[in-house]
């Protein structure tokens, strides 16, 4: 499994330096009433609950008995949310509880979440343990290690991946220097491998194409290349180290590793090319088209992966994804691919439209099914999320921000399903512009079944509130028991046994069985 990050590093190493990216100018609002609730949220108390809601008959998309269960669930139960920080000035751990409450109001069931001052997660509930154990694990433990599991523990590169994205803006700014280095050195590789023309379009105007296609050889022996740099820069190790773990840092910054990342690298087997091509209005500088095509030969569940980008398409921005999955991998299919096609084209200010296929691929015997047949998902889609909407009306005391957001999806006739809509709204408000005053929220999501009008949705309403001590947080401290420190095959066991007893307790609480 660890020459698989190896395989994918390698396709990436000429994506990351020739990545597409959009730039909009967007108008951001003064982000008031949603800076003013994440300010309270730390330095005071939260409380809100769930509640659930079903109209009509939405069986056709469910089934029968799920739709059923479904509308028991919504209408007898509510969850209840309650948030608070040990010390709001200087943090030193905070407290979020989970209630289950019946229709009347009693609690059927808790879970606890808390956090000390060093990061220190610990979970709790009976519906984990009788005896009130609380289950740890560092706040910046890998849990993407349970889904790609490394061989002997190894550290997961994802992770350390995500602790550079995450780090903060002062490690970013102390970073910058030393990543630009690198970017300068890839950019001035990539100049071997690209060819450029300057050609006229139909309406006389003069269009630069630039591709690049570089050889998987090619971008394996460069990786080569940065890896011998990398290992040699001794100030970027040490300021590497600040963010990562001792257990990551000992294996991926210690310069004695490069020569065993050099022989991993090698024995890597990866075909094709990285393709990217662009087009440019020769004039303006304007880009006309993006794409860029990446092959993974099974390195992950991606077989093949091409993103294609039209800012200025006739209807509006467009942007096309492909691409091949190993079925096997994923669990759908054995011995055959499975096709994605997704597009998006920008057809208003904040309205997206396109649509998505999925489909296997025909088989060799030459009864092969039709394509209806193959499909295992296809729909047309309309998405609007337009920008977050802030009313400050001194009158009538109200001072809030709105944000909204409708997706309406209809399967193509052979899927079998009705036209579905996603309704989302979320509303920050108070009653008075001190930073000061209670900040209440209201939200709601709702599928629609547009044939039949029928609905089910979740509503939460809550509002800031004084701040309260934490009450668990010292027998967190004195009962726990540490996930992130058991081996890979204990902490998978334990992992395990706990999703069984959860299932177990909440259908026995909720469906009564």
């Amino acid at each position: 499994m660890f020459k698989r990050f190896f395989a994918v590093l390698l396709s990436l190493v000429l994506a990351l330096s020739c990545l597409i990216t959009a730039r909009a100018d967007v108008a951001v609002s003064e982000l008031n009433q949603l800076d003013k609730l994440k300010g309270q949220w730390r330095t005071s108390g939260f409380r809100g609950t769930l509640t659930g809601e079903t109209t009509g008959d939405m069986s056709a998309l469910f089934g029968g008995d799920t739709w059923k269960q479904l509308q028991e669930i919504l209408t007898k139960w509510s969850l209840s949310l309650t948030h608070t920080n040990q010390n709001a000035s200087a943090f030193e751990g905070d407290e979020t509880v989970l209630t289950l409450l019946n229709s009347e109001g009693a609690e059927a069931a808790r879970f606890n979440v808390l956090t000390d001052a060093s990061g220190v997660v610990y979970l709790q509930s009976p519906l984990l343990d009788d005896n009130g154990l609380y289950y740890a694990f560092d706040s910046g433990f890998d849990w993407s290690s349970l889904v790609f599991p490394t061989e002997n523990g190894w550290p997961s590169l994802l992770h350390v991946l995500a602790e550079i994205s995450r780090a903060s803006k002062n490690w970013q700014e102390k970073a910058q220097p030393y990543l630009e280095q690198f970017s300068l050195k890839v950019n001035r590789w990539l100049q071997s491998y690209v060819t450029t023309s300057t050609e006229q379009d139909e309406s006389g105007n003069y269009v630069t194409t630039t591709v690049y296609e570089v050889p998987i050889a090619a971008v394996k022996q460069e990786t080569l290349q940065l890896l011998v740099d990398f290992y040699t820069n001794r100030e970027l190790l040490a300021l590497l180290s600040e963010i990562v773990t001792a257990e990551e840092a000992a294996a991926y910054l210690q310069p004695s590793m490069l020569t065993g990342f050099l022989k991993m690298i090698d024995n890597v087997k990866l075909d094709g090319s990285i393709r990217v091509r662009r087009q440019n209005d020769t004039l303006s500088g304007d880009v006309l088209f993006d794409s860029v095509s990446m092959p993974f030969a099974g390195a992950l569940p991606v077989k093949e992966l091409t993103i294609t980008h039209v800012p200025k398409a006739e209807e509006g921005e467009l942007w096309e994804l492909s691409a091949a999955l190993d079925g096997e991998q994923v669990g759908v299919a054995f011995g055959q691919d499975i096709e994605i096609a997704l597009t998006a084209q920008n057809s208003g200010e904040a309205i997206w439209t396109g649509s998505l296929l999925v489909i296997l691929p025909a088989s060799d015997d030459p009864e092969s099914l039709i394509q209806e047949d193959q499909t295992l998902f296809s729909c047309s889609y309309n998405l609007n999320i337009p920008e977050p909407k802030d009313n400050n009306d001194v009158y009538a005391s109200r001072y809030e921000r709105a944000y909204e957001m409708t997706l309406v999806v209809k399967p193509d006739d052979q899927m079998g399903l009705p036209p579905l809509s996603l309704n989302g709204t979320l509303v920050i408000y108070s009653k008075t512009s001190s930073q000061m005053s209670v900040v209440y929220v209201e939200s709601g999501l709702t599928l629609t079944d547009l044939e039949r009008e029928s609905t089910v949705g979740l509503k939460f309403s809550g509002k800031t509130a004084s701040r309260w001590t934490p009450t668990m947080l010292a027998n967190a401290l004195s009962s726990s028991l540490r996930i992130d420190m058991m081996s890979a095959q204990n902490r998978l066991a334990q992992l395990g046994e706990l999703v069984a007893r959860l299932t177990g307790s909440l259908t026995k609480i909720v469906i009564g069985q």
